[in-house]
This record gives C-alpha cells, structure tokens and sequence, in this order.
C-alpha cells in the first residue's frame, strides 16, 4: 500500500509538472495547437477597402510563416473581425477577439477613432497589438502593449508644408474634416506652414459623412488671394466629396494631400487629376508584384506595413520561444530596425516605427512617383 500510495504521488506531481511546463501565454495547454493571431479590420462599409488590404497582407504573412515550417514547429492562423468605422463596433471586435476567442496577438485597428478608443481595454487583457495604418502617436504611446508600424500622420503633415512652402504657395486654405486623426494632420501642416512664414486664410472642417461641401467651397473661390488647397481628409468618402465638388465649381489651384490610394482615386473619377500627396505606402517592388499577382489589383495602404506586423510578432514569438504577451511586447519593444516589405522600419523609441515617404502625383488617372 505505501508503494502504491507513494507512485500515485509521483504521477501526480508528473502531471502537475508537464501541465504547468506546456501551458502557453494564452492559458491553454501549448500542446501544438495553432497560434491564433486577431485582425480587428474596417471589413464593410465605405471604407473597407482599408481592412480588405490588410487582410491581405496579414494573409501573405501567414502563408510565408507557415510554409517556413510555423512558429516553434506550430500552425499559425487568423481570425478576423469587423470593425466598421465606428469606435463602439471596434471595441465589440475586440472583445469577441480577446474574450470568445481567447487572441493575445491583435493587428489592427486601421484608424485612430478607433485605435484610441481601445487603449484602456488593450492594457486591461494584456493583448499585444500592433496597427499597420494608425496615425496618432496617442494609441502606441499609451501603454507598452501597443505598437505602429505605418509611421505617424504628423510627420507626413510638416513635410507636406515643407512641400508646399517650397513650390512658393503662401497663402492656402485647408479642407479637413471633424476628425481627430483629420484634426492632426491639419493642426500640424498649419502650426509648419505658418513657421516657415506661409498664412492659412481659410479653414473648413465637415463632418465625416457630408454630402455638399460647396457652401464652403465657395469661399475659396471667392478669395482670390489662395494659392494652394490643402486636403487633410483621406480614407473617408468625405475625400471624393471635396475633390469632385471643388472642381465643380471651378476651383482651379493646384491641391496636395497625404495618405491617398488608388482606391480614392478612382473614386474621384477623374477630379483628382493633378493632385499631388506624400504617402508612406513605400513596399518593396518584389512584394507590391507579389501583391498584384495574388490579388489582381495594386497595393493599398496596409498591405505591406500589415506583412511587416505579422512577420514582427512570429520573430518575436521565435526568438522567446515564448507566446506569453509579456515576452513578446518586450521584445518588439527592443527592435531597434526591421527590413521587412514596407521598407526600412526605424523604431522611434516609444513603440512606433517611422520609415522614407514617397511624394505621387495623379497624372492621367494614376499615382506617379515624382522628385522634388
């Protein structure tokens, strides 16, 4: 009886061991199951075309890890939730992420309402998220849980008046909208523009879903004293508004704006001609052909700095040899520079990545690369 007494204690202890050694930082039993990583992504509505190229990219990624042979000798795969536009359906995605589906492992959200909306929440679950098109230093800065790696807006905005100043505009007016990404990037184009000795004679912020910009439209082309037009809006179909109904009434200046796509574009239907912007959208020309050939259409804002993300979070998880959150926002905080498919990535020390823009003009319908 003693004998057997003793080995039950034994087996348990064996047990008890083995169970504590293979549980993961989910909390499960890391007995080769899948790593799950979280797409908390703009999937429907006017927008959605942002959450579509990321999860392209994101799907890119995954295909290339696992076809490396994984993360530790494991699968991984995603899951993916709607955002919408709207804060209070991103913070139900990430719930339903983080609660339901148990994910510690988040890329997303694609905009800053969004994005800030969730900061407490993130340092609450200890979930490590990392946004591949998030503008605001405010959301990587609030906690070290959360990283960027699409540089910040306000870095486009200040090259942008440098742009503007430097082909002799003086005197502007810009179109933005009641946004607090938008709000960002016009506080900081005009706080640059007016250092360097330009004037901004007229400020015009919509709301995000109007329809008829022409009422304040008018008082540009009623001041003949503007030079330029400065558009902070991207992303939104507030942009098409403001580029189709300009040229409407005769509004012939010449128009710069950042963070624009082809999607926007397009839907310009030729109003857009002539535009010139600055976009951090830098991918490498082997993945952007990539990108073309898997998808059949060209690479958006997202796509690449989406890749970049996945690929960051499987060397983190590699390198620790470790899926606790912990372990890994350390180790993504340590990353001082990554060469990944959206370019260079350089940290800026407080958990965000900047990197070379790129300056486009439309001509003929399509975005080419300029030198000025």
């Amino acid at each position: 009886m003693k004998k057997t007494y003793v080995l039950i204690i034994v087996i348990a202890l064996v047990v008890l061991t083995t169970g504590v050694f293979f549980t993961n930082g989910f909390g499960k039993q890391d007995n080769g199951e899948d790593i799950v990583i979280g797409g908390a992504l703009i999937l429907s509505g006017d927008a959605a075309s942002w959450g579509e190229t990321t999860k392209n990219g994101m799907e890119l990624a995954i295909k290339d890890i696992n076809a490396s042979g994984g993360i530790n000798g494991r699968k991984l795969v995603a899951k993916y939730e709607d955002t919408q536009i709207s804060p209070v359906s991103t913070i139900s995605a990430f719930n339903k992420l983080t609660d339901s589906d148990q994910v510690k492992f988040i890329i997303g959200t694609n905009w800053s309402n969004q994005g800030l909306a969730l900061t407490d929440l993130i340092a609450q679950k200890k979930a490590v998220v990392i946004s591949p098109t998030l503008g605001v230093k405010e959301f990587n800065e609030a906690n070290p849980y959360i990283f960027n790696t699409y540089p910040h807006d306000f870095i486009l905005s200040r090259d942008m008046a440098d742009l503007v100043y430097k082909k002799g505009h003086r005197n502007v007016a810009i179109i933005g909208a009641n946004d607090v990404w938008v709000k960002d990037q016009t506080k900081n184009f005009s706080e640059r523009f007016i250092e360097l000795g330009g004037k901004i004679s007229f400020l015009y912020e919509p709301n995000v879903d109007e329809k008829d910009i022409r009422t304040g439209a008018m008082k540009i082309k009623q001041d003949p004293s503007i030079d330029g037009i400065i558009v902070t809006v991207a992303g939104y179909s507030l942009f098409d508004v403001i580029m189709t109904q300009i040229k409407d009434i005769g509004i012939n200046q010449p128009v710069f704006a950042e963070n624009t796509d082809n999607t926007l574009i397009a839907n310009c239907k030729g109003a857009c001609e002539g535009l010139t912007f600055l976009v951090s959208l830098t991918p490498t020309k082997e993945f952007e052909e990539r990108y073309k050939a898997t998808y059949n259409r060209d690479i958006q804002i997202g796509a690449d700095s989406a890749y970049d993300s996945v690929m960051m979070i499987a060397q983190a998880m590699k390198a620790t040899k470790s899926t606790d959150p912990d372990k890994v926002k350390d180790y993504l905080a340590s990353i001082k520079e990554y060469n990944g498919m959206s370019g260079p990535l350089k940290s800026d020390g407080q958990r965000a990545f900047t990197k070379p823009y790129v300056i486009k003009k439309v001509v003929e319908g399509k975005a080419v690369t300029v030198k000025e």
